[in-house]
């Protein structure tokens, strides 16, 4: 399948407002592709690359991007995701400008509108409403499946693009889509809460945990054999070799158990989030960095036991029972059953207080739902917020496309007088904020490319944030995680919002 072909459809979803309507262009889409194609489709419609995050930011693609028009064979979806292979396995000295090379062989042989798509996909802000949830919809239409048989396979399939390209040429084969030991399983993901009082309004007695800052991880044992994955389903097996080690230690020879493993230092505190995950990034020399940072794993849920078998459909209580049973204490998450609000409050403080993002609060009777992120588990974590200027606004996709929507967030350098971008968020917004940013940003336009609108630095909004991590895509080496709009401040001067020396202060806090 040509690429344009598929950036032409994304462009037809994203300005169709009704969720049938998108359902109806993509399943059309995935129709027309055949084989890997499939699979190609799928996964790029819900912003994924097979090869996972493969480390591209905006200031490695821009350089590669071409200003004529497209120049030799039209580009292809096989073609892209060949490049992405050879970009992913490029390493040592040298490979920054293979890379490049890669990439604007790529971008020469698309258009413009291609090439911002395959500029959003490898940075990973694809924006056109097609989540996965959608395109599991999609699948079902296009494959003429019942909608309940495809979603329950998707629990278990190892990729959407996986599950689409078996619905769509085998039928009746998605039977095989169940829970396997050595195949990664979709994780259950949380909705936020505001406090232990509004999570126990929820669930009434439940279990709080701590929530660690780590990487989610999937272990599996079938006899000898250790399968590691992460939450975006990749076998990091060969990277986490202790973890590996644990696994094989275990009193029985089968079970696929679910944790977190993070970087420690001496004190037992928690290391920034970036330096575990160095742990799983691509190393020719895993002792060396095993050395450096040791990861220490710390378990929560049980999904599959030897002489059982799958556990997902059991109470979390009963999976936890038989987890304890499993695992020595050490390797647990710290946890409190309770429904009284200030015993789970205290327990929130001192997890914070440990260094950890707070609260995990689960239902005692939920079963395991693979894939799904519903109200039976609810993360708690402390708000921090900050006073950021506006420094460009993106055009909105979907139901939002009358509306200037996705905010670049930036704060100013007191040293250089300069504002930082760090970040972005169309998260929080209302229809009416909606409505009033674009009218308000649209008299602040300096320039405008048709899809980013460059705005003067004069609107502050208060941003709600988890916390600051490193980040090579923004110029000030930092970016806020989990940013959200709580209000717009527009009788406060941009010279009053909060500086980029503030939000280094926040930063280094985390790190002490």
């Amino acid at each position: 399948m040509e690429w344009s072909r598929l950036v032409d459809q994304v462009a037809r979803v994203r300005a169709t407002p009704k969720k049938t309507g998108k359902v109806a262009l993509i399943a059309e889409l995935l129709r027309q592709a055949q084989g890997r194609d499939i699979e190609l489709v799928a996964l790029y419609l819900t912003g994924s690359l097979p090869q996972g995050r493969i480390g591209l930011g905006w200031r490695t693609i821009q350089p590669a991007l071409p200003t004529g028009p497209p120049a030799g064979e039209p580009l292809t979806l096989p073609a892209v995701d060949e490049a992405m292979g050879t970009i992913a396995a490029q390493t040592g000295p040298g490979s920054a400008e293979r890379r490049l090379q890669v990439l604007r062989s790529l971008f020469e042989r698309t258009d413009e509108a291609g090439r911002r798509f395959l500029t959003e996909l490898l940075v990973g802000e694809v924006r056109q409403g097609a989540l996965e949830g959608l395109v599991v919809e999609s699948i079902a239409r296009a494959s003429g499946l019942p909608l309940s048989e495809v979603r329950r396979a998707f629990m278990y399939a190892g990729s959407v693009g996986e599950l689409a390209r078996a619905a769509l040429e085998e039928g009746a084969g998605l039977s095989r889509f169940s829970l396997r030991v050595l195949s990664p399983v979709a994780p259950m993901l949380a909705s936020p809460a505001a406090d232990a009082e509004e999570a126990l309004l929820r669930l009434g007695e439940a279990a709080f945990e701590y929530k660690l800052d780590g990487a989610r991880l999937q272990v599996h044992r079938a006899g000898e054999e250790v399968r590691v994955f992460t939450r975006q389903l990749q076998d990091v097996t060969p990277r986490v070799p202790e973890i590996v080690e644990w696994a094989r230690a275990l009193p029985v020879r089968e079970a696929v158990v679910e944790g977190e493993a993070l970087a420690l230092r001496p004190d037992g505190r928690p290391r920034p989030f970036q330096e575990t995950m160095r742990r799983l990034g691509r190393s020719r020399d895993v002792d060396s960095v095993r050395k450096e940072l040791p990861l220490s794993p710390f378990f929560f849920d049980l999904m599959f036991l030897e002489g059982e078998g799958s556990l997902v459909s059991l109470p979390y209580a009963e999976r936890v029972a038989r987890l304890q049973r499993l695992v020595p204490p050490d390797v647990l998450l710290p946890r409190i059953v309770t429904r009284d609000p200030d015993a789970a409050e205290r327990f929130f403080a001192q997890a914070v207080a440990a260094g950890h993002e707070g609260l995990m609060a689960k239902s005692l009777s939920a079963a395991y739902e693979a894939g799904q992120r519903g109200f039976h588990w609810l993360k708690l974590k402390p708000a921090h917020t900050l006073d950021l200027v506006i420094l460009a606004v993106e055009r909105g996709s979907g139901r939002r496309s009358r509306w200037l929507s996705n905010l670049h967030l930036g704060a100013c350098d007191a040293e250089s007088g300069q504002f930082v971008m760090l970040g972005k968020t169309f998260k929080g917004l209302t229809d009416e904020m909606l409505q009033w940013q674009t009218e308000k940003l649209t008299s602040l336009q300096v320039s405008t490319d048709g899809w980013t609108v460059q705005v003067r630095p004069e609107l502050v909004a208060e941003i709600a944030f988890s916390d600051v991590q490193e980040s090579p895509r923004y110029p000030a080496g930092l970016a806020l995680r989990f940013a959200r709009v709580k209000r717009y401040r527009p009788e406060k001067p941009a010279s009053e919002a909060d500086t980029l020396q503030t939000v280094r202060a926040i930063f280094e806090k985390q790190r002490a």
